[in-house]
């Protein structure tokens, strides 16, 4: 094989993960499906034995997660899965009501008709029986469809702080893609959404981001607080 030949090859061969990142993305998925569970006390050991990982990726993984909040360190006993503040869920779906809200604004002035017909499409790419059952995938598509919609109002910081907040709601989106709560009757939908921004409706069209965040805020707390009492052990009322 020629140089370029090789050199090619090692531009277009993906990166192998460190093992490092493989704990971390293994655990941190764990957390997010609630698999390992808000509340749950472990160590280093018994996370390396879950993974079949040595221990010294898996305390470097572990740091990393300390420092965006999902894990905390107890010297001498371990760590602990942080549990899930009910202030926490509300603060962060007010937050969602104004960054959302704003971008619902700007997007009715600055939406394109390929934004809009691209929200279409991923409204519809997902069922609603589908949600429940796949619930990875309906979480990137559900994350798909909030930051194409921010996107669309055309506001590079804005942007990036609705993709900080579909971060932090990861967790929630797994609790409550297995709620049994039903939605509220004004709950409106991705399809929703986009029918309102097409019609240029910035009243209609805010009242559905709005009524669309609250909806899931609704189901999440009911299904932290009364069908999920495995979780609730993890949640804390404060």
């Amino acid at each position: 094989m020629s140089d370029s030949a090789i050199t090619e090859a090692r531009r277009i061969r993906p990166a192998r993960l460190s093992l490092t990142d493989q704990a971390y993305h293994r655990i941190r998925r764990e957390i997010m499906a609630c698999n390992l569970e808000p509340g749950l006390e472990f160590t280093e050991l018994d996370i390396a034995e879950r993974f079949a990982m040595s221990k010294t990726p898996v305390r470097e993984a572990l740091l990393r997660l300390q420092f965006e909040g999902l894990v905390k360190s107890y010297p001498r006993r371990g760590y602990v899965v942080e549990p899930i503040k009910i202030s926490d869920i509300n603060e962060i779906f007010d937050t969602r009501i104004v960054l959302e809200g704003g971008a619902m604004d700007l997007a009715v002035q600055r939406a394109t008709q390929q934004d809009i017909d691209e929200l279409h499409t991923i409204a519809r790419s997902i069922s609603d029986a589908v949600y429940r059952v796949e619930p990875d995938r309906s979480n990137n598509v559900n994350n798909m469809f909030h930051e194409r919609l921010v996107i669309a109002a055309r506001n590079t910081r804005l942007h990036r702080s609705v993709v900080q907040m579909l971060n932090e709601l990861e967790r929630f989106f797994y609790i409550e893609a297995q709620a049994t709560t039903a939605y509220p009757v004004q709950y409106a939908s991705h399809l929703d959404i986009v029918a309102a921004l097409e019609k240029r409706d910035a009243t209609a069209a805010r009242a559905a981001i709005v009524d669309h965040i609250e909806g899931t805020r609704h189901v999440l707390l009911a299904s932290l607080v009364v069908n999920r009492p495995t979780t609730a052990r993890g949640v804390l009322v404060r």
